[in-house]
């Protein structure tokens, strides 16, 4: 056995091969990473946003169904999947009616109107917004997260998310009247303002980050107790309470609910929770409220399919009507 041991001393020489073997790799690996690296920040400064101008084409509504018929006190009246022939349209980030139409963003700064569904031969005009931060040719640039109407009836406010400004723009969406710029210091890389609600005249700004909320003038941050996870929009209720999208990663997706936000103190608390029966790969994004005869109120939700053609682009109709008050007998 011994001499046998002694044999295995050959390999010592095997070993200074190795080495140097490894070492030769170490600077082509290093340079390899580098060109990768390199490569990634080249691509980040090519235009990868191209503005196409208004163009209408027509849109389906596909009917689906989803895995419950209510969200709390809500009951889904409908959902359906649309489809049109642009490639722009998807992606969609924020939601309001705006009279018998819906106008909604996508988040790389596209306008898309359409009709509710149920009318004949429904179509959907898309353009690009007219003007926003930076070069348009960049999509990082115009990522438009949230819409709302100017509580002072001026048009319509957006806000870009990475270059964290607000933007006003006229009725129709052809002109920008205003540009303000936020604090970033306050929200944070590719987390910026993802809803906004009226509070009077003012603004308020939910970021997605959901811990708090923002108050331009006077300006202060609210806090948000209760929640976890990340906000993607929010709306004020006919009734002054506040409704946000509340996203949360799972092992095998996400997990999209309805919070129902109350003041307290000198912020807000989370009171309740729905969950929203949407796949775990659906990413609701898009949130409008509107008042309903009789003080009933319903509610549209849009998904983002982040501009993939395979993942559906859902919009989801809720109700809620009160009870009718019991006659005296």
């Amino acid at each position: 056995m011994q001499r046998l041991m002694r044999d295995s001393s050959k390999t010592e020489a095997e070993r200074p091969v190795q080495l140097e073997f490894r070492k030769s790799w170490l600077l082509p690996g290093a340079i390899l990473a580098l060109s990768v690296l390199l490569f990634r920040d080249e691509l980040r400064r090519l235009p990868n946003r191209v503005e196409i101008g208004e163009r209408t084409v027509q849109l389906q509504f596909e009917p689906v169904e989803l895995a419950s018929g209510s969200v709390g006190p809500f009951r889904i009246v409908g959902a359906w999947r649309l489809l049109a022939e642009d490639s722009r349209f998807g992606g969609i980030s924020a939601l309001a009616v705006n009279g018998d139409e819906f106008i909604a963003i996508s988040d790389s700064a596209v306008v898309a109107r359409f009709p509710k569904p149920g009318k004949k031969d429904p179509r959907i005009t898309l353009r690009e917004l007219p003007g926003g931060p930076g070069r348009p040719g960049f999509k990082v640039n115009r990522d438009s997260e949230a819409l709302l109407a100017d509580p002072n009836g001026r048009g319509w406010w957006v806000a870009f998310e990475n270059r964290d400004e607000l933007w006003l723009y006229d009725r129709r969406l052809s002109r920008a009247l205003k540009r303000f710029k936020l604090d970033a210091s306050e929200l944070g890389r590719n987390r910026g303002v993802e809803g906004m609600v009226a509070d009077g005249e003012q603004l308020l700004l939910f970021p997605e980050r959901g811990g708090r909320a923002l108050h331009l003038d006077p300006a202060a941050t609210l806090p948000i107790n209760g929640i976890s996870g990340w906000l993607s929009d929010a709306v004020r209720l006919p009734n002054g309470r506040i409704l946000v999208v509340n996203r949360r990663p799972t092992p095998i997706g996400l997990s999209n609910s309805l919070v129902l936000l109350e003041r307290d103190g000198g912020g807000y608390r989370a009171r309740r929770h729905w969950r929203i029966p949407v796949g775990r790969l659906d990413n609701v994004e898009a949130l409008a409220a509107e008042p309903l005869a009789g003080g009933g109120t319903r509610l549209w939700m849009m998904t983002d399919n982040n501009l993939q053609q395979r993942r559906p682009t859902l919009l989801l109709a809720l109700e809620f009507r009160p009870r009718p008050a019991r006659q005296p007998s």
